[in-house]
């Protein structure tokens, strides 16, 4: 699908004043400003990825009253429980809540449940169970917001609940010790984007400010590895407080990695340091695998241990984990991309669905994306079973998937999420209704919107600034990812000197070009193979400006993002 070229406007005049310090570089003066920051002060925060507010997590509220509860606990060598989510957002945050109860001596053990035979979030029966082997206090992360009746229920059994989750909160909160969660409406903590890990690591802050642990080697930036980690997998925006926190998880990552982080790197063939796009494309979808296709376990286990050869003997599971599920991936989503073709008649369908028994309830979300990105459209996939349909749904801009789903919540049994991402379960009998009110409420939101994709363009550039001191300057910009995009410019008639697709199946497009300066570069668009009919000896690009580094040496190269012929 052909994207829509969106050029910021160009920074003004009276703007540039208040950031002179880059008078001799106004490029550079373009992209901050494109990013919000209109004085020196706001742009070297952001250059240093330095917090621009105070971040004492006792702003959350009801963080007092957790923190006296966990302490509380301790004193009394109470029984604790981290009940955590199967991604990797709830993983990390499993096990960073584990590490630094155990870091105080706590009496703490750890539950996450099975994606295929629980499904997300806190269960009754899984509560009742814990209450009868003696547990008095079960901490939440990456879940519970909406667990209205599981926490009435744990209030009946005598067991206190400290709740944090950062999914968007129902109208009525759950009867808990605590909640926390940013996204209440009467919380004014300064970040309202944390994840979950994100959060668990503010409550790991706020023990450590009151109480010294018995493990004196631990400390607030002990955990930044873990958050880093399931931030960026979780597609949290990364800006503000959370660029904060991945920028120096980043870096514990690549000069103190776990054991376990070092052999899933190994055994995903990953070279060079770790980035986000590291996390994004090969560490998270690796430990994502584990509650995807088996036991999450095996993920927890992996970030847990000190032990490098069974590091790499759990890396080497995960690794034939995700292959399988790579596999398992094209043909759920060759057969979700049929069913959805097969919905698209005279008018445009606003919204996708798909449903099938043959459908794993791991897969269904990276299916649900795969036709979001095919049509530009919500999509919701889901695995029809024992009379159920669960599933998880994607969606685009002008379309806010959860609440659309909140809408719906008379037909469902649960669902949560975010603006572009939800799950959902229901009983089958009320799927062609949900599908029925969600079609409406797509066509009243979505008609008359251009829903093509939207390339956003930092700037037109000439050749003559692709220069090695960009390059490097850029780099101010890392980490970037959602919420925080790799700067993108467009050169408009770039010389094409070679072309040709590259890759397995010729997926992928390789052209080299040649700046006013004399100095070619070489130009990768990745899936953007299916261009090459179309372009002649000058074409228009849309890039990412990036150093390649191949053998020990290193090269600047375009990493294409759309790319057209010159007009």
């Amino acid at each position: 699908m052909n994207k829509k070229w969106v050029i910021r406007e160009e920074i003004p005049a009276a703007a540039r004043n208040h950031l002179a310090r880059w008078d001799a570089e106004p490029l550079i003066q373009q992209l901050f400003w494109n990013r919000g920051l209109e004085n020196e002060e706001q742009a070297l925060a952001f250059v240093r990825r330095e917090n621009s507010f105070d971040d004492d997590p006792f702003q959350l509220t009801s963080m007092d009253a957790a923190i006296e509860r966990i302490l509380a606990g301790l004193d009394a060598d109470e029984s604790i429980v981290v009940y955590g989510d199967y991604d990797v957002d709830g993983v990390t945050a499993t096990r960073l809540m584990v590490e630094v109860l155990e870091a105080f001596g706590a009496n703490v053990s750890s539950y996450v449940p099975r994606r295929d035979s629980e499904g997300y979030g806190l269960h009754s029966s899984v509560l009742e169970n814990m209450k009868k082997e003696g547990v008095s206090l079960v901490l939440t992360v990456d879940c519970g917001v909406r667990a209205v009746e599981q926490a009435a229920y744990a209030r009946s059994l005598g067991m206190d609940l400290i709740i944090s989750d950062h999914h968007y909160v129902g109208e009525v909160l759950p009867d808990a010790v605590a909640v926390i969660n940013p996204k209440r409406p009467d919380c004014h903590y300064p970040e309202h984007m944390l994840s979950g890990v994100g959060i668990a690591n503010k409550i790991s802050d706020a023990l450590l400010r009151r109480r010294s642990p018995v493990q004196a080697e631990i400390l607030p930036r002990s955990f930044l590895d873990l958050v880093a980690l399931g931030t960026v997998a979780d597609l949290a925006p990364l800006c503000g407080e959370n660029r904060t926190l991945v920028y120096s998880g980043l870096e514990q990552l690549n000069s103190v990695p776990r054991p376990g982080i070092m052999a899933l790197m190994q055994a995903a063939g990953s070279k060079g340091p770790v980035t986000a796009r590291t996390i994004g494309f090969q560490l998270g979808p690796r430990l994502n695998a584990a509650g995807r296709m088996g036991s999450v376990l095996d993920a927890l286990q992996l970030l847990a241990t000190r032990n490098t050869e069974e590091a790499t003997q759990l890396a080497q599971g995960l690794e034939e984990l995700n292959r399988e599920r790579q596999n398992l991936t094209k043909k759920i989503s060759e057969r979700a991309l049929e069913m959805a073709h097969a919905q698209v008649g005279d008018e445009d369908p606003k919204i996708f669905f798909a449903a099938h028994a043959e459908f794993h309830s791991g897969i269904v979300g990276l299916a649900a994306s795969r036709l979001c990105e095919e049509f530009h459209r919500p999509a919701l996939v889901a695995q029809r079973k024992d009379g159920m349909i669960t599933g998880s749904a994607r969606s685009v801009e002008h379309f806010h998937i959860s609440e659309a789903l909140l809408q719906c919540a008379d037909l469902l049994d649960r669902h949560g999420g975010h603006a572009v991402a939800a799950g959902f379960t229901l009983p089958e009998e009320n799927w062609k209704q949900l599908k029925g009110r969600l079609r409406e409420i797509a066509i009243g939101q979505l008609s008359g919107k251009d829903l093509r994709p939207t390339l956003s363009i930092d700037a037109v550039v000439e050749s003559s600034q692709l220069t090695q001191r960009l390059a490097e300057q850029l780099e101010y910009f890392e980490p970037s990812g959602n919420g925080n995009p790799t700067p993108v410019f467009v050169w408009r008639g770039a010389p094409v000197l070679g072309k040709r697709v590259v890759g397995k199946n010729g997926d992928h497009l390789k052209l080299k070009t040649r700046t006013e300066n004399g100095l070619e570069i070489d130009v990768i668009g990745f899936w953007l193979g299916d261009r090459l009919p179309t372009l002649s000896a000058t074409a228009d690009l849309a890039f990412s400006f990036e150093n390649n580094e191949w053998r020990g040496r290193k090269r600047q190269q375009l990493n294409l993002k759309d790319v057209s012929a010159s007009t």
